[in-house]
């Protein structure tokens, strides 16, 4: 009789108050719990993660931007400058007793000006900001396309490519030895050339796309909602982070900062030309393998790696380390800025590792990326191409 109740109580108010009834009259076991509260959470970060990292959108440029021409002024106006705070040397001028004919004196403002003027050709004699021909007149060619199985020459690049094993950390690197005519020539491109979360490419659909000569994956400003992102000049993102921050001058110069020591507003006025926002910083101010790092511990471990280095204005290197196989161990950050110290940058920067490390010359991919990859937010290039 009790049974045919039961029954016909769940028929006339439903399965669900049934069940609920049920869960309050009876003590769960722990297992159950643990996989409800298992299960709640799974669905949470599903429901995070599909706006955020899942379903691109598009998000709002920050919209200052600097240029070529701005850095010219500011590199004049900072001649001009050093040679109004120079003292003026005196000129005496004797004047005869007598009249007589007798050979003008310049006077002192002339020969300032005249003084200022040959600064300013001497400066601009190199030719235009960002302009690094006569800086290596050997490297280039006339016109002709010079290409190997791993180097590429032509009027505006110089590129050779190598593989190293590196012995001391039982990995394998590759290395990518770059020399530009013209800094319009070192570029870099979003995903699907859209800015915002949740856009990723292929690499090598990337450089098909732009021609790239070579291409390397970037910091994946994608995946956060932090940084400082400078792409082309412009400024897109300008929130704060923790780490490193890489900046790439319009005169072809490279710096690194702390973040919580970079204002992002008032380096526009220096023309940033790139910024990356990962790292951290590699070597120290005389290229020396830096020894502490401005990230968490995570990050100091063994992974495959992905890093620009920096040599002079005009020549720079792609680095990536294989990691997580059996042929190759990946490298700590140690290592890391070792190999690039050995390279003899002057300045090295650690970009996004693990299954991002990607490496391309032309439209092939030359490295092994951990599980084979993934795409990416964004990539630096290399293009034979003067803009």
């Amino acid at each position: 009789m009790s049974t045919t109740r039961n029954r016909s109580n769940r028929r006339s108010h439903g399965i669900l108050p049934w069940l609920r009834g049920q869960f309050r009259r009876r003590p769960r076991p722990l297992w159950l719990v643990c996989a409800l509260h298992a299960v709640a959470l799974g669905l949470a970060l599903v429901l995070y993660a599909l706006p955020h990292h899942v379903i691109p959108h598009g998000e709002a440029s920050v919209g200052i931007v600097s240029s070529r021409e701005a850095a010219a002024q500011v590199a004049e106006d900072e001649v001009i400058s050093e040679l109004d705070s120079a003292p003026v040397a005196e000129v005496e001028i004797d004047l005869p007793a007598v009249e007589a004919p007798a050979e003008p004196v310049e006077p002192a403002a002339q020969t300032a000006a005249a003084s200022d003027n040959a600064a300013l050709e001497a400066f601009f004699g190199v030719g235009q900001i960002g302009d690094f021909r006569s800086a290596f007149p050997d490297k280039f060619t006339d016109g002709a396309v010079e290409q190997g199985a791993n180097s590429y020459r032509s009027a505006n690049l110089n590129i050779t490519a190598m593989e190293k094993k590196v012995d001391e950390i039982d990995a394998r690197a590759y290395v990518v030895d770059i020399y530009i005519a013209d800094i319009s020539c070192l570029t870099t491109a979003f995903a699907q050339d859209k800015y915002g979360r949740g856009y990723s490419e292929w690499i090598t659909d990337v450089a098909k796309r732009y021609r790239s000569v070579a291409t390397l994956n970037g910091d994946y400003y994608g995946s956060r909602s932090t940084g400082v992102i400078i792409r082309n000049g412009e400024l897109y993102r300008n929130k704060k982070m923790r780490g490193d921050i890489c900046g790439l001058y319009w005169d072809g110069h490279m710096e690194t900062f702390k973040s919580s020591e970079f204002n992002a507003l008032s380096e526009m006025d220096r023309n940033p030309y790139q910024s990356w926002s990962f790292g951290p910083s590699l070597l120290d101010e005389a290229g020396k393998p830096l020894k502490k790092f401005n990230c968490d511990n995570y990050l100091r471990r063994k992974h495959p790696r992905s890093a620009i280095g920096y040599f002079e204005p005009g020549h720079y290197c792609f680095a990536v380390v294989d990691g997580r196989n059996d042929e190759s161990s990946g490298a700590t950050l140690t290592q890391l800025a070792t190999l690039m110290s050995g390279l003899g940058c002057k300045l090295a920067y650690n970009l996004d590792g693990g299954q991002t490390s990607l490496l391309a010359l032309g439209s092939k991919l030359i490295n092994e990326p951990s599980q084979g990859g993934r795409n990416s937010s964004d990539y630096i290039m290399i293009v034979d191409g003067v803009s």
